[in-house]
């Protein structure tokens, strides 16, 4: 009587053994699937980081202030034939205008895919290296460079990340402010008797040095990656809110204490990884 209840057991165990493997067999597509739909909307496909051969595409010629629309089409002509296509325009007096749509010559697709922007500060969104061009050093000295040292850096750079060379109006050239959003200076060796240059000669020298050094190309260094703009200016913020909530400006000059803080900020050559780490710590301080 046992042996035939234990050979009823065994049976009935394998019929539930053998159910529940058909029920497997069959919900296991559909979790699988389930598992996918839910894996797609957690966690994205990672876009690709990788940039195209030519770094030219990934430097970014930035007009401020321009107020002779003829200059800005100038300049879009002297980008072009040196290969840069990306123009960015912050406040022009006149765009668009039909003299500068004169002055681009064949470089009329540049001038049609130029952005307009009212702050720097937008136009500098997605470059990790940021060249101010001007004859003029700040009361808080920036690194100062000619067009030919820096080239070869800038195109490195431009391997992998938004690269962006700024250039100011005619008369006043890059403003305080908008000098103090650049990590580099550039300063063309002109003669001192008379070192302003047009506009336009100067977006050309720079783009000229500039293809020189995509030319040499396999001989550029391999550079890390610096963190955008945006992040630099997020860190730069938060710092300032949270310095200024703990009184460590009661005894000093806020924006020149300010400037010096940009300036040690960018000599580290801060990565997205660095510019996030440290908006946790001053936010976790700011917190105390």
């Amino acid at each position: 009587m046992p042996e035939s209840l234990d050979a009823n057991e065994r049976k009935g165990g394998k019929g539930a053994q053998k159910q529940r493997d058909e029920h497997w067999l069959f919900l296991r597509p559909l979790l699988n699937f389930a598992f996918l739909c839910v894996k797609k909307q957690v966690y994205p496909a990672k876009r690709s980081t990788s940039m195209t051969a030519d770094p030219l595409t990934h430097i970014r010629i930035i007009l401020v202030d321009t107020l002779e629309p003829g200059n800005i089409g100038s300049a879009a002509r002297a980008m072009k034939t040196m290969g840069l296509t990306r123009l960015a325009l912050v406040r022009p007096a006149k765009f668009p205008h039909a003299n500068a749509s004169k002055m681009a010559v064949s470089a009329a697709d540049v001038l049609a895919e130029a952005s307009v922007h009212a702050q720097l500060a937008n136009a500098l969104e997605g470059c990790h290296a940021i060249y101010g061009v001007s004859a003029r050093q700040r009361a808080i000295p920036l690194p100062a460079t000619t067009p030919r040292e820096c080239a070869p850096m800038a195109v490195a750079h431009a391997r992998s990340a938004g690269v962006a060379f700024v250039f100011g109006g005619e008369e006043a050239g890059l403003s305080n402010d908008d000098l103090g959003l650049c990590s580099t200076l550039v300063q063309i060796p002109s003669d001192p008797a008379c070192r302003s240059l047009n506009l336009a000669a100067a977006v050309q020298l720079v783009a000229y040095e500039l293809r020189l050094a995509s030319l040499g190309n396999t001989h550029l260094p391999s550079l890390p990656q610096r963190a955008p703009a945006e992040s630099f200016e997020r860190l730069l913020a938060t710092l300032d809110t949270a310095l200024a909530d703990a009184g460590w400006y009661n005894n000093k000059n806020p924006a020149l204490a300010l400037e010096k803080l940009r300036r040690i900020l960018h000599r580290a050559e801060l990565s997205a990884d660095d510019v996030k780490m440290l908006l946790g710590a001053v936010g976790r301080l700011a917190r105390r």
